[in-house]
């Protein structure tokens, strides 16, 4: 990969400050830890998937459900929930769907109209229609009717694990094999490789008020643009240990304010994940080892407050306030790293206190950190760094701010 793209995809990774993590496991009322998916209600309630039974918050209160209390749920491993418009909770398991009114539980399988018993995520267009993607297809309930779509409608073999909808109501369907697809109504059209995708292992789609496509792969996510062009890849969010560089994406959101954030889970010798923000400049990572209850993310959701619910495999992280990175155009005026290049030791100085820092090389290593260090201008030894590009995250008062040191 050039050095142009993994500069362009970095991010500050740096612990920030003036932000929240608060964690929710069993302990606090959480059926059980294993959440698999996460939705929020009109009334602001937070519902989580679990893999065994359902749990809702309401910011004091926890109720649950499980096959034990509530004999109409289908399955307690839930694969997928929506909270509709219209109050009801949809819950997708391997064995069909549970639908909740706040009073009376009903359940609808492949004998009722389901294409697919096993169903990988739900979702509700403008008009209520819902719509769930399953590991063999697609279907639409209108309320009182069922409509299917497979390969003999032309929907590309290998299932779904996505939908979502543009500015015209339409579909973005994300299959594992051949990439990203474009639902009209009538036609399936794709898009993979070919057309410029990162990757064709498509696994989450976000599509913004200019009806951009962020869609998130096995190996980082691409965009593409209102006509379907793309416009840029990313692929290292967060930094990760070697040799996991790039980011695979399980999960998209969009807030209130047009950042993008992206859940990233990576199981290849090491377990390591996290989430990253893009606030249309840089991306701001924030990982298990100093904010989320674990590294196992898969799914994300976020409140009327911007708060964002990260859902683990170990339980939920709700990160409250969060501060994303400066942008590059101020960093020069807020924060100066001198002489570079540098050899022994180099200067990091700021007009506000320096909390922490971190220095990583371009494959991503943390090479050496410093955490409370509450000073202006900072001393750092770099005899131990071998020449060449070393990217510098610190996090002071006024945020997190990236800038490049060379050694020679």
């Amino acid at each position: 990969m050039k050095t142009v793209q993994l500069l362009f995809t970095f991010i500050c990774s740096a612990s920030l400050f003036a932000q929240e993590y608060t964690h929710f496991t069993v302990s606090e009322g959480l059926i059980n830890n294993s959440v698999n998916c996460v939705t929020i209600d009109y009334n602001q309630n937070i519902w989580f998937g679990t893999n065994n039974g359902v749990s809702k918050f309401d910011g004091v209160n926890w109720e649950s459900f499980t096959t034990d209390m509530t004999p109409d749920l289908v399955d307690n491993s839930i694969t997928a929930i929506c909270a509709t418009s219209s109050g009801e909770i949809w819950l997708g398991s391997d064995f069909g769907v549970s639908v909740f009114d706040g009073s009376t539980w009903a359940t609808y399988a492949e004998e009722d109209g389901l294409g697919d018993d096993r169903v990988s995520y739900i979702s509700e267009d403008v008009d209520g229609v819902i719509w769930i993607a399953e590991k063999n297809g697609l279907s639409r309930f209108d309320g009182s009717s069922w409509t299917t779509y497979g390969t003999e409608e032309g929907l590309p073999f290998g299932g779904l694990n996505y939908v979502t909808f543009d500015s015209n109501n339409e579909l973005w369907l994300a299959n594992s094999i051949f990439g990203l697809i474009h639902f009209d109504g009538l036609d399936f059209t794709t898009y993979n490789t070919n057309s410029g995708l990162i990757s064709n292992t498509v696994r989450a789609i976000a599509i913004d008020e200019y009806d951009n496509k962020w869609v998130g792969t096995a190996q980082g996510i691409s965009v593409l643009n209102a006509a379907n062009e793309l416009e840029g890849n990313h692929t290292m969010m967060l930094i990760l240990p070697e040799p996991d560089t790039l980011n695979p994406v399980v999960d998209i959101a969009l807030d209130s304010q047009g950042n993008v954030w992206a859940g990233v889970y990576v199981d290849y010798l090491v377990t390591v994940g996290g989430v990253a923000a893009w606030n249309g400049d840089t991306w701001t990572g924030f990982s298990y080892d100093s904010e989320l209850v674990g590294p196992v993310v898969r799914a994300l959701a976020i409140d009327a407050n911007d708060a964002i619910w990260v859902a683990t495999s170990t339980g939920v992280t709700k990160i409250s306030n969060p501060q994303l990175s400066i942008a590059q155009s101020q960093s020069s005026i807020l924060l100066s790293v001198y002489p570079n290049p540098a050899s022994s030791s180099f200067v990091v100085q700021s007009e506000n206190t320096i909390e922490s820092y971190k220095i990583f090389n371009l494959r991503g290593k943390m090479m050496k950190e410093s955490k409370a260090v509450n000073l202006n201008k900072i001393h750092i030894n770099s005899e131990s760094l071998s020449s060449g590009l070393y990217i510098v995250d610190v996090a002071n008062s006024a945020g997190c701010i990236r800038e490049f040191i060379v050694i020679e």
